[in-house]
């Protein structure tokens, strides 16, 4: 990750530094952008983040914002010799201040102590005159009542000092004593003569000033003494010396190297409309735009109105309120501007001229927005897309709400636009996917714990790439169905088949149209009579409460469970309380013994299939994997779900009861599903099926209203077919000769996830049928069950045989992708050759991370590889593979110097890494991947003599 230089400047809203690493590292990444143009600067984050790798122009329509972004780019040449003159003409000026109100600054430190009684203090600043309100009967403000007399709005005053801060804003948004200190400092960075200096000056008034302001964390209206914290909150503010802290602040900026810039390195700084600046610079290819416009009516000029005031120091003509017709509370400007991206009417008109702007002159172009601002993020989306490529990230930010406690969640995006024709070939393609961030969950995705889901996104991104509008997409292994799913959100024909019934069935119940206000009802009858049948197993009594069991821990006692600790909520006032915890008693394990007499109807206590590598051990049963209450209750559930066979929604209601097998089951704490059936010897954990079952029901809910409304194709009609078959199976009629766009599918990795097998209990739960031999031998899989003959043969037969049913389906010049995952050279190898020799020719990879991490990339991280690669494959009708014809000896060689390169140009390198970076790539480019595969089982094997592994990284010897 890269790291971004900051500078202290501004207490400011739209500062980008909490995402700036969002921002500038696909700029940074990008060698073609030179250029960067700022075009809402502000306080300059973006630009001063990237003035060390490029090229930065920047703009502003607020002056103040202008100045800021000369000084933190272009910094100044100032000794500390003549810092120290400096200092000394400002405390003189500040003595001359001093005497021209000393009454009132007397009366004002009396209120500096502490015990301060709030209504004098009050009394005291409201009595403060001002041109705002230019009289006042306080004889403590005579001096300043003079003063004021003197100052016309909008006029340049007959004085030979400067008063303007003392005159419009002396015990409003600053103290007397700090408002004599601001005019000292501006009259005298008036007199420096260097221009990049006196920014430099005024960025550091600035700064402090909106520190010391009493104000929230703008300047849009001050605060007032209101009460004893008020009072407080505002003295405390008032008793900072603005000079002292300028003193402190310029040591900053001089540390950070702004006080002794380079002459001959300069950034170009505009104050412009952000149309008249792009027109006034030249925009190319290699230029990249970021935008970051306002979000609201007013936001800049009115909050930020006091520092315009400040550096243009021109005494201005107050702003009247349009309502009232009175002088405006906030003391603003006259000449305050107004963006169109502030106005709900001209905002999209906005937004078309700055993209149009860009895209004509073949521009990159970044924009970040809000989702909770004038103009709509599909609209802003849909404006894009007609002249660019669009890559979106969507952030999740809290922001504070203007100085109160009280936090709200805003989603930030960043689109990156790219000129359409630099994302054309497989490799650019692959680097706009490689930039997204994966993200799984969606309402979709969280109706059901299927293993493996790919992140949508991604999948999404990839059919938009390498699938034309009206194309067809063919997934052979659709697993949960996001392929599927993503293709009828993108308007695409697909085909779909999975071996697996429940895979089947959870793509189907997604992708079918339903009556959704029916589906709540049925749902919600359900849940009423599973809480009529389960809701007495998890009530008991203890220490004269009516309590509801939330979970249980047990310890493992050869197979029998003892109920160790409990957690339980009560029922009050119809609502439940937080959980409790509990030890469990003596009549609490008695009571939990007796559910093992309690007759089971609807579930059979069936056989499970060994596997070690899965944690099934031998003799396991369904009944070992469910504590005496959970059996019960999820007998009655299944015989409840029974009774609605002939329901509009059964497949619905079907597929939400398994969806809770994995949490009503016995599991460890987390309950993860990736490793169902491993059980700990202690705090093995049951949970109450009937919240479960509460939970699904309204995750099911929300789930198929976001298909509903996202889709566009259902299983219902022409575009999108599912079989519930091995892939090698599809008939010619379902799957014709070169019909399909492109196959994209995420086949089991090997050894790593036995998909049938982790479903077998969710199989014999339900009652499924087509747990059998056939599809057992039909599956693509390397199992380690004794009972199964599926090694690594096996896998590559079934391999071949998809392959050679389905690439004929494929059309010439058409896409084959794939996820994978494995540190395994042969298999690598294997799915390598047998692609090749069905005319399908390596195009490229990228890693893929995944969001989570494993247990087992946790564990053992040299050895194990975190997250997938997406490899290309193209049909042609010659495919040339190529060709290696040196020893495994200058095979290693190679691929040694390849892993030197990339330890060598990165500061820490991971065995993921290698991979990642070039050592999986270079040995399928340049052919040597087989002979390396006959004798080593991974690159780790391969370099392992050569470099050293420590701390999880690698290193040069």
């Amino acid at each position: 990750m890269n790291q971004y230089n900051e500078i202290s400047t501004l207490q400011y809203m739209g500062s980008k530094a909490r995402i700036i690493s969002h921002i500038c590292d696909p700029i940074i990444k990008n060698k073609s952008i030179k250029t960067v143009v700022d075009l809402f600067a502000g306080t300059g984050s973006v630009g001063y983040a990237l003035k060390s790798y490029k090229n930065v122009i920047s703009n502003d329509i607020e002056y103040y914002a202008y100045i800021i972004n000369q000084a933190i780019l272009n910094g100044c040449n100032f000794s500390e010799l003549e810092e120290a003159s400096f200092w000394a003409v400002v405390e003189q000026k500040y003595t001359l201040l001093q005497e021209k109100v000393s009454t009132a600054l007397f009366a004002e430190k009396t209120f500096f102590v502490d015990n301060v009684d709030y209504k004098l203090y009050q009394t005291f600043c409201e009595k403060t005159p001002s041109v705002f309100e230019p009289h006042s009967d306080d004889p403590r403000m005579k001096e300043l009542t003079e003063l004021v007399s003197h100052v016309i709005p909008g006029n340049e005053p007959a004085l030979d000092f400067p008063c303007l801060f003392l005159t419009y804003f002396a015990n409003a948004y600053f103290g007397i004593a700090q408002c004599c200190q601001i005019d000292a400092l501006r009259s005298v960075i008036e007199q420096v003569m260097d221009k990049h200096t006196k920014n430099v000056l005024l960025t550091v008034l600035m700064s402090v000033m909106s520190t010391a302001a009493s104000t929230t964390t703008h300047f849009a209206q001050f605060l007032k003494v209101k009460s004893k914290s008020t009072c407080n909150n505002l003295l405390t503010k008032r008793k900072i010396n603005i000079i002292e802290e300028c003193k402190v602040l310029m040591k900053e900026y001089r540390k950070s190297g702004l006080c002794s810039q380079n002459e001959y390195t300069t950034f170009d700084c505009y104050n412009l409309d952000f149309s008249e600046c792009l027109d006034s610079i030249v925009l190319n290819k290699s230029t990249l735009v970021y935008a970051d416009p306002p979000y609201f009516k007013e936001h800049y000029s009115r909050y930020y109105h006091v520092l315009n005031t400040l550096c243009l120091y021109d005494y201005p003509a107050m702003a009247i309120n349009p309502q009232t017709h009175e002088l405006s509370i906030g003391r603003y400007r006259e000449d305050r501007r107004v963006s169109d991206f502030g106005k709900k009417a001209k905002a999209l008109g906005a937004f078309e001229t700055l993209i149009t702007k860009c895209a004509t002159a073949g521009t990159w172009l970044m924009i970040s927005y809000s989702d909770n601002s004038i103009v709509d993020i599909t609209d802003l989306q849909t404006l894009a897309e007609k002249q660019y490529d669009v890559l979106i990230e969507k952030v999740e930010l809290s922001h504070s709400k203007q100085g109160r406690s009280s936090i709200s969640k805003v989603d930030e995006y960043i689109f990156i636009c790219r000129p359409k024709e630099f994302v054309h070939d497989v490799n650019e393609k692959l680097l706009v996917v490689k930039e997204l961030k994966p993200i799984v969950d969606n309402p979709a995705g969280f109706m059901h714990n299927y293993m493996a889901r790919k992140p949508y996104n991604v999948v999404s991104e990839i059919i938009k790439r390498f699938c034309p509008d009206n194309g067809c997409i063919y997934d052979p292994m659709f697993g949960s169905g996001t392929t599927i799913i993503e293709a009828s959100k993108l308007g695409r024909k697909a085909i779909g088949t999975d071996i697996n019934l429940l895979a089947y069935k959870l793509c189907k119940t997604s992708l079918s149209k339903w009556d959704l206000n029916q589906v709540e009802i049925e749902i919600d009858s359900f849940c009423e009579e599973v809480r009529s049948a389960c809701n007495p197993l998890y009530m008991f009594v203890e220490e004269d409460e009516n309590r509801i069991l939330e979970r249980c821990h047990f310890d493992r006692h050869g197979a029998e469970l003892v109920p160790t600790m409990y957690w339980y909520k009560l029922q009050k006032k119809g609502k439940l309380t937080g959980r409790k915890k509990a030890v469990a008693s003596n009549e609490f394990i008695v009571q939990y013994k007796m559910f093992k007499h309690n007759d089971k109807q609807n579930i059979d206590d069936q056989a499970l299939i060994p596997n070690s590598r899965i944690a099934i051990k031998p003799n396991a049963t369904v009944y070992s994997y469910f504590c005496n209450r959970n059996l019960v209750a999820i007998d009655r559930i299944i015989g409840i779900l029974h009774s609605h066979q002939n329901s509009y929604c059964y497949d619905i209601l079907e597929l939400l009861v398994s969806s809770a097998i994995n949490l009503i089951k016995l599991s460890d704490k987390k309950a993860s599903s990736q490793m169902p059936y491993w059980l700990p010897q202690k705090d093995v954990t049951s949970r109450n099926a009937v919240m479960i079952i509460e939970q699904k029901a309204t995750a099911f809910k929300e789930g198929l209203k976001y298909l509903s409304e996202k889709c566009k194709s259902f299983v219902d009609e022409k575009n999108i077919v599912l079989k519930n078959m091995p892939a090698q199976n599809i008939s010619i009629d379902l799957l014709p000769n070169e019909s399909v766009d492109l196959i994209l599918t995420d086949p089991p990795y090997t050894d790593q996830v036995p998909y049938l097998e982790y479903n077998q209990l969710w199989y014999k739960v339900m009652g499924w049928q087509g747990f059998t031999d056939e599809s057992l031998e039909d599956e693509l899989v390397v199992s380690d069950a004794p009972s199964r003959n599926k090694n690594g043969d096996d896998f590559n037969r079934v391999f071949e045989a998809i392959l050679s049913r389905i690439s004929p389906a494929l059309k010439t010049n058409g896409y084959f992708i794939m996820f994978y995952h494995s540190f395994d050279l042969k298999s690598w190898s294997d799915i390598l050759k047998t692609m090749q020799e069905h005319g399908l020719a390596y195009c490229g990879q990228i890693p893929s991370a995944t969001p989570r991490k494993s247990f087992k990339t946790i564990m053992t991280p040299k050895g194990t590889l975190n997250g997938n690669y997406i490899v290309v494959f193209q049909k042609r009708a010659i495919s040339e593979a190529p060709q290696f014809n040196g020893t495994i000896d200058e095979a290693k060689k190679l691929a040694v110097e390849c892993a030197k390169r990339i330890i060598t140009e990165r500061k820490e390198v991971t065995s993921q890494d290698l991979y990642d970076c070039g050592m999986l790539k270079e040995s399928f480019e340049r052919g040597y991947l087989q002979i390396l595969s006959t004798k080593y089982k991974s690159f780790v094997d391969v370099i392992n003599d050569c470099f050293v592994f420590q701390d999880g990284l690698w290193r040069c010897k």
